[in-house]
């Protein structure tokens, strides 16, 4: 019998120790999955070091998302497009293939917001008379831009900014 009680009581205590370091390592896990992840550039004001909140009055293309999609049928167009855009500071977004039923002779940029910095950079960088247009949705993370088969080639000399409206205060990490 003290055999069957010792037996019992060891599956109890190793019983109880599982519990506690499950419940332990759910509470590690839960804290770490919902922590900043390190390196991230802050979107706010909120949580950034003093030293690293500026104002500015310019927004660059690194800090644009495009992405970019073919609206023709020459191939590998939006993925040519995309690398020239990348070579210019901007970051990628998705690329891929318009619609069959858009047509664009050479290229348009859609974005969601009137009066979008971001859509005027990039549209100022694919060139000369570069519509915007804006839509209620989009196709693809930040800046939608659509090439036809009549888009060749990026300006010589595009733009490396734009002014904003207004000046706005961001986080910007230490180099």
């Amino acid at each position: 019998m003290t055999q069957l009680s010792r037996r019992h009581l060891t599956t109890g205590v190793t019983l109880l120790v599982l519990v506690l370091v499950l419940c332990g390592m759910a509470v590690w896990g839960w804290r770490h999955a919902t922590a900043p992840i390190a390196g991230q550039q802050a979107s706010s004001e909120q949580g950034c070091p003093p030293g690293d909140l500026t104002r500015t009055r310019f927004l660059r293309p690194t800090s644009v998302t495009v992405s970019v999609f073919n609206a023709g049928n020459n191939s590998g167009l939006a993925g040519r497009t995309m690398n020239r855009l990348e070579g210019l500071g901007f970051q990628p977004g998705q690329v891929g293939n318009a619609r069959a039923t858009m047509h664009v002779h050479r290229a348009v940029v859609h974005t969601t917001r009137k009066q979008d910095p971001a859509a005027k950079l990039v549209a100022r960088n694919l060139g000369k008379h570069v519509r915007i247009v804006v839509t209620g949705n989009t196709a693809g993370p930040g800046v939608d831009v659509f090439v036809g088969n009549h888009f060749h080639h990026l300006p010589k000399h595009p733009p490396k900014k734009v002014r904003l409206a207004k000046p706005v205060r961001q986080c910007v990490q230490a180099r």
